[in-house]
C-alpha cells in the first residue's frame, strides 16, 4: 500500500473523542489547588526546618596572668630537669625533648597560644622568637641520636627564655 493512500485511510477514521480540562467542570480548579497547596507546605517546612547557619559563643574573657607565678612555676620545671639530668636519670636526648615540652608549655600557659603541638616553623610564625630559638637549639639532639649536645647549654637556654619573658 502505498504511503499516499494510507494517510488517505487514516484521514477517513473518526476523530476520538478528547475532552480539554474545562470539561470536567470546577474539579480540575479543585485539584490544582490541591497542587499548589501541597508545593507550599513543602516549601514552608524546608524554610522554617533549614539550618541557619552555625552559631558559635563568644570567647570566654581572658583571664589574667599572673606573670611572676607562671615563671616561678617554669622556672622550678626546669630546675626539676636539669636534678634529674644531674642524677643521670636523663640522657642528653630526652633532656632536650624534656626542656622543649616546658618551654612550649610555658609559652602555652603564658600567651594562650597552642605551642605544644606546633613544628619549629609554626613557632616561628606564631610570634614566639625567644621559645623559637631555644626550641631549634633542642632539635638536632631530640632528632638525631649523635648529635652534638651540651645539656649545660640547653638548660641555661631555657631559663633565660623564661626569667625574660615580658
Amino acid at each position: 500500500m502505498p504511503a499516499a493512500e494510507l494517510a488517505d485511510g487514516l484521514a477517513r477514521l473518526p476523530a476520538p473523542d478528547t475532552y480539554g480540562p474545562f470539561g470536567y467542570g470546577p474539579w480540575w480548579v479543585l485539584g490544582a489547588a490541591a497542587l499548589l497547596l501541597v508545593a507550599t507546605a513543602y516549601a514552608l517546612a524546608w524554610a522554617w526546618t533549614r539550618p541557619r547557619g552555625i552559631l558559635t559563643p563568644p570567647p570566654p574573657p581572658v583571664a589574667p596572668i599572673d606573670v611572676r607565678s607562671v615563671k616561678q612555676k617554669y622556672l622550678g620545671m626546669i630546675d626539676e630537669v636539669a636534678a634529674e639530668h644531674a642524677a643521670g636519670e636523663l640522657e642528653p636526648r630526652a633532656l632536650a625533648q624534656r626542656l622543649s615540652l616546658v618551654l612550649r608549655f610555658f609559652a602555652h600557659e603564658s600567651t594562650g597560644v597552642v605551642a605544644e603541638v606546633m613544628t619549629l616553623r609554626d613557632l616561628g610564625g606564631a610570634d614566639l622568637p625567644t621559645v623559637e630559638g631555644a626550641v631549634a637549639q633542642y632539635y638536632p639532639a631530640s632528632f638525631r641520636r649523635a648529635a652534638k649536645h651540651d645539656p649545660d647549654a640547653a638548660i641555661a637556654a631555657a631559663r633565660q627564655v623564661v626569667a625574660t619573658w615580658m
